[in-house]
């Protein structure tokens, strides 16, 4: 926010700012440009822009700017005060950037200008730079995994520069976007806040997948690092090891290896609920303020019983209580960002599992991770929600909230009305129902009177559960869950439609209440609800009339 601040008082005094980099690419004719510099400037005017913070304790005149009057006009912006002057905030609008393009030969010239641009003034970190810098399976997988753990996460490629700020890491007290101090690493002590800013998160989450994707474990450090990425002289070709974590990746399936990491890291931040202590004050990690390496011993270890040995946990506490003070006991860890060898890495994880064995139990038949959902998997759902609200719908629950509780009908037809709809989108396009998840507060109020249910807040999102409706039915919860999935082929949907939305169904738990998931994943062509069209625009579910058949049939082409 400070450096926000700052841009923009460079800008009311009329001084100059850095270069907007952008790369001009041709495709079949169009010729579109590709930022490569100055994305959080360009995002930093923009916000200040639509008055989203202030600049020396005041905000943009939205009645300058035709644009900005406009969403006011419209109410999409609402004035905050107090404003600059008239004057001084047209001068703003009228400040000129200077822009400089290249014509960009290939995505290599890109990513090679990437490099180079922020290898001087200041720099992006190491991991950074290999992140942003190369396109590959794994630098995908780290970037996947690591905006799920960070709350940051967005369901496409592509993000409106509008909808950036859902996605931002703030350190300050906004309405949007992810508190710094809220995240995962920061929250227990694995990562300080400045941490997470270099993507030293994104870094560990490279080393553990590393480790769990090549055998026998290799050594931790920054050359090894850029060889796995095959981060260096374009002109040399890949490295093995590049080319040896690709073919892991390729053979165990991109999707199986971020579901395994994330069951992961949900039993271990269970595991750490259970004692309510940070991780690295329970682990005993020593002081500085970060223990990035102890966790990745015991994720690993986690990872060999849980994934590898098909073992679960028994007893939460228990497992918390054999992690006790083992930071200090049992782990061998190297200081100071040295490498941290493989014989080392295979002593140190051998005997935290050793230790945590006592709290599992097992092996398990069958894979019960394609069975139930996992809370982070919730999480990352309302986080995408928040950037794509066509692609999620939630509802706290299918029984009425006032006296006499009935299972309301005519709100699961409209459920499945909006289902439809969804699958409505086009080829490849992929939506989500929760219920058990209040849209309003008063709702969650209400479930609060009625079942003495206390909703856990999630970015703004109110997970109430549907276990009390299976109380209400007299059923357990499996029973009722399985009841419900039944149901859904007399409600409109086509066959083939409702059958596929059952096969996915999921029951995720979350801090003690249980969500019910439905996946909406369109096929070749659209579906009809009781013999009429739907789709979605925005959140809400609209009919399509018959003369516009021709467009949603051909999203699908």
């Amino acid at each position: 926010m400070e450096e926000k601040q700052k841009l923009i008082d460079s800008m009311f005094r009329d001084l100059p700012l850095p270069l907007f980099l952008v790369a001009e690419t041709t495709n079949e004719g169009l010729i579109t440009y590709e930022l490569i510099d100055g994305l959080q400037r360009l995002n930093a005017i923009f916000a200040f822009l639509e008055n989203e913070y202030p600049v020396a304790g005041r905000y943009f005149d939205l009645d300058s700017l035709a644009d900005t009057k406009l969403k006011k006009d419209e109410e999409r912006l609402i004035q905050r005060e107090p404003a600059f002057g008239r004057e001084e905030s047209a001068e703003f609008a009228n400040y000129t950037v200077a822009l400089s393009v290249f014509r960009a030969a290939d995505e290599a010239n890109v990513e090679e200008v990437f490099r180079r641009i922020n290898s001087g003034g200041r720099r992006l970190s190491r991991q950074s730079l290999r992140q942003a810098g190369t396109i590959s399976p794994l630098a995908d997988l780290v970037r996947v995994i690591s905006s799920r753990i960070r709350g940051d996460t967005s369901a496409g490629e592509s993000v409106p520069l509008r909808r950036m700020p859902q996605l931002s890491i703030t350190n300050y007290n906004l309405e949007y976007g992810v508190n710094v101090d809220d995240i995962f690493w920061v929250i227990n002590g694995i990562l300080r806040r400045e941490d997470v800013r270099e993507s030293l998160d994104e870094q560990l989450v490279l080393d553990i997948l590393i480790d769990c994707l090549i055998e026998p474990l290799s050594t931790s450090g920054t050359r090894i690092r850029d060889d796995f990425y095959n981060f260096g002289d374009p002109e040399l070709g890949p490295s093995k090891v590049s080319m040896n974590i690709t073919n892991a990746i390729d053979t165990a399936g991109k999707d199986h290896i971020v579901d395994a990491f994330m069951r992961v890291y949900d039993e271990i931040r269970t595991v750490i609920g259970a004692n309510e202590k940070k991780f690295s004050t329970l682990i005993d990690a020593g002081s500085g303020g970060r223990s990035p390496r102890y966790y990745h011993g015991i994720f690993m270890a986690f990872y060999e019983l849980i994934i590898r040995e098909r073992l679960r946990v028994k007893s939460y506490p228990a497992a918390a209580l054999c992690l006790n003070k083992i930071g200090s006991s049992h782990m061998s860890v190297p200081g100071g960002g040295g490498d941290w060898t493989g014989p080392t890495k295979r002593a140190t994880i051998d005997s935290v599992k050793g230790i945590l064995r006592s709290a599992f139990e097992g092996p398990i038949a069958g894979d019960d991770i394609a069975t139930f959902g996992y809370a982070s998997q919730l999480e990352t759902i309302l986080s995408n929600a928040l950037v794509e609200q066509q692609l999620f719908d939630c509802k706290q629950g299918l029984f009425t909230l006032a006296d006499p509780r009935s299972f309301d009908e005519n709100n699961f037809k409209k459920i499945a009305k909006t289902m439809s709809a969804m699958a409505n989108g086009g080829k490849g396009f992929v939506g989500y129902i929760a219920i058990g998840i209040a849209d309003t507060e008063s709702d969650a109020n209400r479930v609060t009177e009625m079942d003495g249910v206390n909703a856990i807040l999630y970015r703004g999102f109110r997970v109430v559960g549907i276990g009390r409706e299976a109380l209400l039915r007299g059923c357990e919860l499996n029973d009722y869950w399985h009841w419900l999935i039944q149901k859904l082929p007399s409600t409109g949907l086509e066959q083939a439609l409702a059958s596929s939305i059952a096969n996915s169904a999921r029951l995720v738990p979350y801090h003690g209440h249980a969500v019910g998931l439905f996946k909406i994943q369109s096929g070749d062509a659209p579906n009809f609800f009781d013999g009429q069209l739907y789709e979605r625009s925005g959140s809400d579910t609209k009919l399509v009339p018959q003369e516009q058949y021709r467009r949603v049939f051909q999203a699908f082409n």
